[in-house]
C-alpha cells in the first residue's frame, strides 16, 4: 500500500472507481495536502485502499494479519447494518432516497422473494415496508430532538453530510481518510443506531467497537484540515433501534478521546513497522490459561441447598 498518495492520484482513483470524470474539485485544507470532497460517492470512498481509514485500521487492534485479511474482505450486509444505513440516508441525505433506496411493498413471504426484488434494483439498499416505517419514525425523532436550544435537524441542515477528508498524519507520514456523517461549522456529529439506550451501556459498546478510535481520528482530520489545535466537539447522536427509540446526544469526553488516541498511535506504529519489515504476524502463540478471581467457579447455588433440604429425611420419620 502506497501511503505517499498525492491529491492527483486520489482524484484519479475516485474517477476509476466511479467510472466517471470527477467534476468536483476538492477544497484544500490548511495543513499540507489535506482536502475535502463534499460529494464523493460512498462506494468510491469505501473502495479506496491507498489511504487508511478507521475501518481499515481497526483490525490492527487484533493483529497485523487481521488487518491484511480485512483488505480482501468485502463488507457484508446484515439487517442491523442495513437499518443503520437506512436511517443515515433518510436523515442525512434525503435528497438521495429515490436514487439509493428500494422499498419492498409489504412483508416478503420468504427470503427468496426479497432477493428477487433486490435483483430488480441493483446497487440500491433494499428494505421492506415495516423497516422503512420504523426508520422514518426514528429519523424524524432525531430531527426533532432538542440540542443546545434547537432541533437537531437544524444543525444537520447547516452541516455538510458525508464530508470526506483526506490528510497526511504528521508523525508517521501515512495518508489517511475519514468520512464524517455531519460536518457542522461548530460540531462534528456522528449518527449511530444502537440497541443500547443508556449512556453507560453505549459507552461500553462504543469502546469495544472502536468508536473512540473513530472520534479521535475524525477530530484529528478536522484539526489538520482547518489548521486548529483544539478539536471541535465530537457528538454521537445515538438512536435506539427498538421502541421507544430513545435519542441521546453524547459528547466524546477527554478520556474517551484519549483512549482513541492510544489506539490510533498503536495502529499507526504497527502499520509502519509491518510495512517496513514485510511481516504481518497473527495471534498464534504459546501460552497458558488462567482464571481471574471473578471467573472462579462456585458450587454454592440456591438450588443445591433446596435439593439437600428436599432429600434429607423428615424429623421423626421412620427410616
Amino acid at each position: 500500500m502506497d501511503n505517499t498518495l498525492s491529491l492527483d492520484i486520489a482524484m484519479a482513483q475516485v474517477q476509476a472507481l466511479t467510472g466517471q470524470h470527477m467534476t468536483e474539485q476538492p477544497t484544500m485544507g490548511v495543513a499540507g495536502d489535506s482536502c475535502m470532497f463534499e460529494h464523493m460517492p460512498a462506494h468510491a470512498y469505501h473502495g479506496d485502499r491507498d489511504a487508511l481509514s478507521c475501518s481499515l485500521l481497526k483490525p490492527l487492534l487484533i493483529s497485523p494479519a487481521h488487518f491484511q485479511a480485512g483488505l480482501a474482505v468485502c463488507e457484508t450486509s446484515s439487517e442491523a447494518r442495513d437499518f443503520g444505513s437506512l436511517v443515515h440516508l433518510l436523515l442525512l441525505q434525503p435528497e438521495a432516497v429515490s436514487q439509493e433506496l428500494a422499498v419492498f411493498p409489504g412483508i416478503p413471504d420468504r427470503p427468496q422473494t426479497l432477493r428477487k426484488f433486490a435483483a430488480l434494483h441493483p446497487g440500491k439498499l433494499v428494505v421492506d415496508e415495516p423497516m422503512f416505517a420504523t426508520a422514518r419514525r426514528i429519523a424524524q425523532k432525531v430531527a426533532d430532538t432538542p440540542y443546545k436550544g434547537r432541533a437537531l435537524g437544524r444543525f444537520i441542515e447547516e452541516a455538510i453530510s458525508e464530508a470526506t477528508i483526506y490528510f497526511t498524519e504528521p508523525t508517521t507520514g501515512l495518508r489517511m481518510r475519514v468520512r464524517m456523517d455531519s460536518y457542522h461549522p461548530d460540531i462534528s456529529f456522528d449518527l449511530k443506531t444502537s440497541r443500547f439506550a443508556s449512556t453507560r451501556a453505549f459507552a461500553r459498546d462504543a469502546e469495544e467497537r472502536g468508536y473512540d478510535l473513530q472520534a479521535f481520528m475524525y477530530s484529528l482530520a478536522r484539526c489538520l484540515y482547518e489548521g486548529t489545535t483544539a478539536p471541535k466537539p465530537f457528538v454521537f447522536i445515538v438512536a435506539e433501534n427498538t421502541a421507544p427509540h430513545s435519542v441521546s446526544t453524547l459528547v466524546a469526553g477527554e478520556t474517551f478521546l484519549g483512549n482513541g488516541a492510544l489506539k490510533f498511535q498503536a495502529c499507526a506504529a504497527a502499520f509502519k513497522a509491518c510495512t517496513a519489515s514485510g511481516y504481518w504476524p497473527d495471534l498464534s502463540c504459546d501460552g497458558s490459561l488462567d482464571i481471574e478471581p471473578w471467573q472462579q467457579f462456585s458450587a454454592k447455588q440456591g438450588w443445591q441447598a433446596a435439593l439437600a433440604t428436599h432429600s434429607a429425611p423428615a424429623l421423626g420419620a421412620p427410616i
